[in-house]
C-alpha cells in the first residue's frame, strides 16, 4: 500500500498545478507557496548539478520562482508546470556558466546532494560498510570526484541535456520542450555528452 501511495497520476498532478496557477494569478500567495514547496528541491537539484556551487544554486532557485511569479499570466494553462520551471532554471544556470562570474578554478564540491552518479561516501556510508569494503568505498569517492570534474568540461548546453536525462529521468520529448530544442538535438547533445564523459573517465570504466 505504501508504494502505491507514492505513485503520482500525471493528469491529476497537472490539474493540481493548473488550479494552483489560477489561484496564484488571482493573488493567492498560499497557492504560489505550494508551487514553490512542490518544485523547489527539484529546481535546486538541476541548478546545483549545472553550476556545481551551492550558493549559486540557491540564488537560481530564488530567481527562478521570482521570474515564474512575474510570468504566471503568460503561462499556458493545461501545459505541465515542471518543464516550464526547469527551463527557467536551466537558462539561468547556462547564463551563469557563460557569464563573467564563471570561475576558472574547479567548481566541484565534496558537499553535494545525493545523485545517481554521485555516491556520497565520507558522510553517508556507515563505518561498518567502509571497514567491510574499504577499497570499494575509496573507489566510489574517487570516481565521484572524477565524474564531477569531468562534467565541468561539458559545455553548458551538453551539461543541461545530460542533467535532465540522467538526473531528472526526463524523456527526450520533455527535455526538448524544456530546453526549446528539437528531439533530435536532444539526442545528439546527449550522445556527445556521454561520448566526452566516456573519454574523460576512461581510466575508471
Amino acid at each position: 500500500m505504501g508504494s502505491a501511495a507514492q505513485v503520482q497520476n500525471p493528469s491529476s498532478t497537472s490539474e493540481d498545478d493548473r488550479d494552483l496557477v489560477v489561484r496564484a494569478r488571482d493573488g493567492d500567495d498560499d497557492a504560489f507557496g505550494k508551487i514553490v514547496r512542490t518544485y523547489q528541491r527539484r529546481v535546486y537539484g538541476v541548478a546545483f548539478r549545472m553550476t556545481r556551487r551551492h550558493e549559486v544554486a540557491d540564488d537560481i532557485v530564488q530567481d527562478t520562482f521570482i521570474r515564474a511569479h512575474r510570468s504566471l499570466d503568460r503561462f499556458e494553462l493545461g501545459r505541465p508546470l515542471a518543464p516550464w520551471l526547469m527551463r527557467i532554471a536551466v537558462n539561468l544556470s547556462i547564463n551563469y556558466l557563460n557569464g563573467p562570474t564563471k570561475r576558472e578554478q574547479s567548481m566541484y564540491t565534496e558537499d553535494r546532494p545525493d545523485g545517481p552518479w554521485e555516491p556520497q561516501v565520507h558522510e553517508d556510508a556507515s563505518r561498518e560498510a567502509i571497514e567491510s569494503n574499504p577499497v570499494r568505498s575509496l573507489m566510489s569517492a574517487e570516481f565521484a570526484r572524477a565524474l564531477g570534474k569531468a562534467l565541468e568540461k561539458l559545455s553548458p548546453e551538453h551539461r543541461a541535456v545530460f542533467t535532465l536525462k540522467v538526473d531528472e529521468g526526463m524523456p527526450y520529448a520533455e527535455i526538448a520542450t524544456t530546453l526549446g530544442i528539437s528531439r533530435g538535438t536532444v539526442m545528439s547533445r546527449l550522445f556527445r555528452a556521454r561520448g566526452k564523459l566516456k573519454n574523460l573517465l576512461e581510466d575508471y570504466l
